[in-house]
């Protein structure tokens, strides 16, 4: 939901252009699989959606099979980790009404961490790291290539903060802002990923905000859904997926509006998950070739935070195999932070943006 005159949503469509003829050709080259009754083509090649189950269909209570076809994400196990349940069947819940979503491909990119220094992992006895994009908690499975060890699925409760530029400030173009779920990006080259964008625009003659919920699997970039409701405040439910080292799913909820979007989408040409990290990120994501500046989102909390694996480990943000992430500014000082709140739960906070 964008809320702009026509001249800024102009300045928005030229700051965010879709991307290029032969970028589109890669992915309808790509062979595609064989859809399921209940699943059809989006307006955009390689992504599918699943239609709304029967009235009568109980997802509470169905098979896992039976929810895997009516597009519905995986289920935590009720005894081994009822917080877990506890918050997926609120989601499941709150999702009345099945959207047939509306994809614009972006040339937004939330791309793997950009670490402070040469390593890829943290050293021994270190719980936090830093990232030039990242900010928030990462979890490693261990695996070094698709199997029983990756995860399988990572989900979140969290609210779409308020879109500012740093207080008293007006920057003359546009600040930008992601909150996501996802699996890969650390040690890694890709991220199957989804979660909310949120940017904000200041010149002398106006200022503005934008909207809206994604998911991507990068090199690939930033795919919007325009047709699911969005707006500051609302709660979002977010939980990436795959079935493969190169199918992925998305299923977001806004619990406000009680609407949900099941998308299914293939990964880049010659790109497969590893399933070695999980992540709940805060991001200043890639535009226009270089990391953008952060949006001043003030605070952005994060509950019901789980990672699970094929082997059905289930971890969140303060087990030991998490470690926070503290976001730098290009000159390498702190801006974006998380803190820990429970087992599962967190909130991040800007420094530098904000000011």
């Amino acid at each position: 939901m964008k809320r702009t005159s026509i001249a800024l949503s102009m300045l928005l469509a030229v700051a965010s252009p879709l991307f290029s003829t032969a970028q589109k050709a890669e992915i309808q080259q790509q062979q595609p699989r064989t859809l399921q009754p209940n699943e059809f083509a989006t307006n955009l090649p390689g992504a599918t959606h699943i239609v709304a189950p029967p009235a009568e269909f109980d997802a509470i209570n169905a098979s896992d099979s039976d929810l895997a076809y009516h597009g519905f994400p995986p289920r935590p196990d009720q005894t081994s980790a009822p917080k877990a349940y506890a918050s997926w069947t609120r989601a499941i819940k709150a999702s009345k009404s099945r959207v047939a979503p509306n994809l614009e491909m972006t040339k937004v990119f939330h791309g793997p961490a950009k670490v402070n220094g040469s390593a890829n992992a943290p050293a021994a006895g270190d719980n936090s790291l830093s990232s030039y994009n990242w900010s928030g908690y990462v979890n490693f499975s261990g695996a070094s290539a698709y199997s029983s060890a990756s995860y399988y699925y990572v989900y979140s409760d969290f609210i779409v903060p308020v879109a500012r530029q740093p207080f008293g400030t007006c920057t003359g173009g546009w600040d930008w802002g992601s909150t996501w779920v996802g699996i890969d990006g650390w040690g890694s080259s890709d991220v199957l990923q989804a979660g909310v964008e949120f940017d904000a625009y200041c010149s002398i003659f106006s200022s503005s905000t934008y909207y809206s919920p994604w998911y991507e699997w990068f090199p690939y970039g930033e795919t919007r859904i325009t047709n699911l409701p969005i707006a500051p405040g609302d709660e979002y439910f977010v939980e990436v997926w795959s079935t493969s080292a190169t199918q992925g799913y998305a299923y977001l909820v806004n619990e406000n509006t009680n609407q949900a979007v099941s998308i299914g989408f293939t990964a880049p040409a010659g790109t497969r998950l590893v399933g070695n990290s999980a992540e709940w990120i805060t991001e200043r994501p890639g535009v226009g070739g270089s990391l953008a500046s952060l949006t001043n989102y003030v605070a952005d909390p994060y509950w019901s935070s789980y990672a699970v694996t094929f082997g059905y480990n289930v971890t969140d943000p303060s087990s030991a195999t998490s470690y926070a992430i503290v976001g730098l500014d290009n000159a390498g000082h702190p801006d974006s932070y998380p803190t820990l709140l429970g087992p599962a739960a967190f909130v991040m906070q800007t420094e530098g943006s904000a000011w």
